[in-house]
């Protein structure tokens, strides 16, 4: 699934900007916007959601955006939370190590419909999931959110259609119709999943009861989410593009989107992590190898499991293999591509995002791909 802790921060963001006291549970952590503690696990126990929810509302929060993995629902983490607005981003394949296959996967995300009270559902009827999803749930109050795909209106309570999308180098210019009027936005969140992305939110917004011209003169105000299609560049360097993107569907997303809005040379550095989903490990190479000029293969939390096999699970998945670097210390895979690269080129940063450790056997070791990057850029070599 990709777009979830985008969406649960933007929204937070949003709702801020908006003069609403808005705290925030997910990946990024949790808290308020401006004062976010870590935390393990995307959703947290049970025990603790309701600590947090307490201490929240004690605190004068009105609203807040959670982030909630298949782990949580399968584990009754938000058992008896009443959600009065739930968003479906989408399905691709993650966490298949837990789940299995795709149809176990799809069920536990199922849950949150099936087995949670829940008011409002705002889907991403572009997503085949969420199509099919917007159908099933046709005595629910639902919102379809699409691009370019009016005909899923008729199955929904309300609508949000971008119909124009222009991609330039630092931003997007979207035009949408809904069920709220039309109007236009400009972001500097690149790529055309961020378009859904921004959407969904921006459809929520709206939901909650915000003026659509409150919303639309806020949305540029909005930067790019820790770990997310995040861009550092100093004059005559190459552009760096840092992501989160570690399955298959979000490292081709994430590389297609910088080809809509750069023509450019592309570096593509990444690695898969240790003892989770192998399948996926072929596929990523393969999607890396067709979509970037270069590629670079390093570690991304290797675990207890040997770097070499993982790498050459990756490398399986490729058809040039000796034109393919293998360097698996990451931040040395970085420093080459900054060295080698020129000021036009970008490179592509992926799988790590926000994370500020490396996990090696049983060590997790103090690491971030955007301190590497912002050491070498100001270092100014």
């Amino acid at each position: 699934t990709n777009g979830t802790t985008t969406v649960t921060q933007l929204i937070n963001l949003l709702s801020n900007l908006l003069g609403q006291k808005t705290a925030t549970m997910g990946t990024l952590g949790n808290g308020f916007h401006d004062n976010l503690y870590p935390t393990k696990n995307t959703t947290s126990s049970s025990i603790f959601i309701h600590s947090f929810l307490s201490q929240v509302y004690k605190k004068k929060a009105k609203l807040i955006t959670m982030e909630v993995s298949s782990h949580g629902l399968i584990q009754n983490r938000v058992k008896n939370i009443p959600f009065y607005i739930t968003i479906f981003t989408n399905l691709t394949q993650d966490h298949l190590d837990y789940h299995q296959n795709m149809e176990q996967y799809e069920a536990a995300k199922w849950l949150l419909f099936s087995k949670h009270q829940v008011q409002k559902i705002i889907l991403n009827a572009n997503d085949k999931y969420g199509k099919k999803w917007l159908k099933k749930l046709f005595n629910y109050y639902t919102v379809a959110v699409t691009i370019k795909n009016s005909i899923q209106k008729k199955y929904s309570t309300k609508w949000l259609n971008a119909t124009n999308i222009k991609y330039y180098n630092n931003y997007v210019n979207i035009h949408f119709e809904s069920s709220w009027g039309s109007s236009e936005i400009s972001s500097c969140l690149i790529g055309d999943f961020n378009v859904i992305n921004l959407l969904l939110s921006v459809a929520a917004l709206l939901e909650l009861g915000h003026a659509l011209s409150d919303i639309v003169n806020i949305c540029n105000k909005v930067q790019p989410i820790n770990g997310r299609m995040q861009i550092f560049t100093k004059n005559n360097k190459p552009i760096f593009i840092i992501d989160y993107a570690h399955t298959p569907d979000a490292l081709q997303k994430t590389l297609n989107a910088i080809r809509l809005h750069y023509k450019r040379y592309i570096w593509c550095i990444f690695g898969c992590g240790g003892e989770k989903d192998k399948t996926k490990r072929a596929i990523m190479g393969s999607i890396a190898e067709k979509m970037s000029n270069q590629v670079i293969i390093t570690n991304d939390n290797p675990r207890n499991e040997k770097e070499q096999n993982i790498i050459q699970d990756i490398l399986s998945g490729c058809q040039k293999k000796n034109q393919i670097f293998v360097i698996p210390n990451r931040k040395k895979a970085i420093s080459y591509a900054y060295f080698k690269a020129r000021y036009n080129h970008i490179i592509v940063i992926a799988g790590k995002g926000h994370e500020e450790k490396q996990i090696i056997r049983n060590r997790s070791i103090v690491y971030s791909d955007k301190k590497t990057v912002l050491n070498l850029l100001e270092k100014n070599i």
